[in-house]
């Protein structure tokens, strides 16, 4: 792989020279407004052709990692673990798993941390679908109690900024 990425590194060395080049023809009024289109057409080309390998490659990197794991006994375990949390949300009403999931790793684990920090909780769809079904009144009633925590800890944290402002 590391001849790849040198021979990428030349690449893109080279589409910038070649962009550089262009440029100072096109600064220069060297080349007409037509050719330069056609150039910007063949840099944009090459790459798009670049991305779509590197794109590829990791794709087939990830499919050659995937495939090796399925016959181990840890591939097992990982299938296993994530039909029980799957198991797990359904029970507890969280039906948009999938769209959860597809929100990677890194935004659902700053979202966590916010929400443990918070003290706060995040209702599942399937439940706040049944609170949208409620009449009006009892649906009100409901989000105030919900939400009657939050906002006596609102008051609290406005509470102790004010005393802090005037100490």
């Amino acid at each position: 792989m590391k001849r790849f990425d040198q021979a990428n590194e030349r690449f893109e060395k080279a589409v910038r020279k070649l962009q550089d080049n262009l440029q100072y023809l096109a600064d220069q009024d060297k080349v007409s407004d037509r050719f330069l289109n056609i150039q910007n057409q063949i840099i944009k080309a090459l790459i798009d052709y670049q991305h779509e390998v590197i794109t590829t490659l990791q794709a087939y990197d990830q499919l050659a990692i995937e495939l090796s794991l399925k016959g181990s006994a840890g591939y097992h375990q990982l299938l296993n673990d994530k039909e029980s949390l799957e198991a797990i949300c359904i029970i507890h009403g969280i039906m948009d798993f999938p769209a959860w999931i597809a929100k990677g790793n890194s935004y659902l684990v700053q979202e966590a941390i916010c929400h443990y920090k918070n003290g706060e909780v995040q209702l599942s769809s399937s439940i706040v679908e049944m609170i949208r079904g409620l009449e009006a009144g009892e649906r009100e009633q409901l989000w105030r109690i919900l939400n009657k925590n939050v906002q006596a800890r609102w008051e609290r944290e406005l509470a102790e900024m004010k005393m802090n402002a005037y100490a």
